[in-house]
């Protein structure tokens, strides 16, 4: 029944209109170059953290280009994310009695925008971290059992893997060896030798394919620039994240309320606190900040959410709150369907690509100068410059001759049909490498030119 309610909340919206959104389309860019042969960092200038790579590289192998197949790896994600999180509560006992209570809060709050269903590397990393959990805090329930602790720290380095700044998840992992291992410094030492092997290995394989330098600019560097931003409206994200705030917060008076438990339990719950305390230091430190961060609060909401909705309040007042939960997540995911977002007044317009009826290129390689990757979607990509943003480290420095040798370097490998130039820089290329940029010819449209 559980799994049903998930799929009847998203399914009809999955399969009857999937928005294409610009973070979806460039990580469809990485699969797609990565499964013609690149490699990362090296021949594709992208922050992607390496394991969300393979997996979206893995997805253009089998599926393609595909917003469908994204949305459902997304779904079969979260389904498994809250089912492995309730049942490693229900096995180490951390609540009196066993029940999907934590799994059904997971699974709707996790359907209250289509942002949850997008397969970014935080959804990725964060299975990764529930996968950790039993393996951290079992220890002094187990006996000695040192290797849990290097697998529950490898599990950590593979969620940094998958995105970087949940790093910060080592501190849960701290956490969890000063509240239930004995020996608090060796066991630290073992969970940060579990969490620095997959790194160790990775950063080897790019020392020795010399990628170290670009491995480490574009991966290991950049997430920690503290650019913080939101990706669409602040306001946008607060209506959206109403709900699932008024539950947590009614859920931590709840928990706090309780009486005296079991000192495992007890310990469970603090760590439960420097996990939520975590997830919203990873939040509130992005330079892209939306709806699909907030997935990192799903698994606290769930476990805290338990104490809520099994307290001693009165059983109708309890039913009551959960029908107003489901029916406002309802209201909001089907807001469009239902023609009530002019009374909601919330904008996707920062996610979603530009509709664009006639594209003036299509079934080509391209190359765009500048933010607007729309033109990806009906054309093919060529040359590393497939973020912008990262693309900066040579166009915005054509008065240096390293980042003019380097420009020259890459298109002298791949050159595409077509330059989008959004950014104006065409007359500047054309002048500093006329043997590469002058063999471009503008077309009728402006800013496009097409190789002669």
């Amino acid at each position: 029944m559980l799994i049903l309610l998930f799929l009847g909340l998203q399914l009809p919206l999955v399969l009857l209109g999937i928005p294409a959104t610009a973070p979806e389309l460039l990580h469809m860019l990485v699969g797609e170059r990565l499964a013609d042969g690149y490699s990362m960092y090296r021949d594709i200038y992208d922050n992607t953290a390496p394991l969300s790579a393979l997996v979206f590289w893995l997805l253009d192998v089998v599926a393609g280009r595909s917003f469908l197949a994204y949305r459902l790896t997304a779904m079969g994600l979260l389904l498994l994310q809250a089912l492995l999180l309730n049942s490693i509560l229900n096995r180490h006992s951390v609540y009196a009695t066993k029940n999907y209570l934590p799994a059904l809060l997971y699974l709707v709050l996790g359907s209250l925008s289509f942002e949850f269903n997008m397969l970014t590397p935080l959804l990725i990393g964060n299975t990764f971290l529930i996968l950790s959990l039993p393996y951290i805090i079992t220890l002094s329930r187990e006996g000695y059992d040192n290797s849990r602790l290097f697998v529950g720290g490898f599990m950590l380095g593979l969620a940094a893997m998958s995105y970087l700044p949940l790093a910060v998840f080592l501190l849960v992992g701290t956490f969890a060896v000063i509240f239930f291992a004995s020996n608090t410094f060796r066991s630290f030492l073992l969970m940060l030798c579990g969490f620095a092997f997959p790194y160790a290995v990775l950063i080897t394989y790019y020392l020795y394919t010399n990628t170290g330098q670009e491995f480490m600019e574009m991966h290991l560097l950049r997430p920690w620039q503290l650019q913080v931003a939101f990706l669409r409206p602040p306001s946008d994200v607060a209506k959206l994240m109403a709900i699932p705030a008024a539950i947590l917060l009614l859920s931590l008076l709840s928990a706090a309320s309780l009486p005296q438990r079991l000192v495992f339990q007890v310990k469970f719950q603090q760590l439960m606190w420097v996990w939520l305390v975590a997830s919203l230091l990873v939040i509130f430190t992005r330079d892209e900040i939306s709806v699909a961060t907030f997935v990192l609060v799903l698994p606290p909401i769930a476990y805290f959410g338990q104490f809520f909705f099994t307290s001693v309040r009165k059983a109708w007042l309890l039913n009551l709150v959960f029908l107003v939960m489901l029916a406002g997540v309802l209201l909001l995911r089907y807001r469009l369907a239902l023609g009530i977002n002019r009374f909601l007044l919330l904008d996707e317009s920062p996610l979603l690509l530009p509709e664009q009826a006639q594209t003036p290129v299509q079934n080509s390689t391209v190359l765009v100068l500048g933010n607007d990757i729309s033109y990806y979607m009906q054309n093919k990509p060529i040359t590393p410059y497939i973020n912008w943003q990262l693309a900066q480290r040579h166009f915005s420095k054509l008065d240096e001759y390293q980042a003019v040798f380097q420009l020259h370097e890459n298109f002298s490998h791949e050159m595409p049909r077509y330059i989008v130039d959004k950014a104006g820089l065409m007359p500047e290329l054309s002048h500093k490498l006329p043997d590469t940029f002058g063999r471009y010819a503008q077309t009728e449209q402006p800013g496009i030119y097409r190789l002669r």
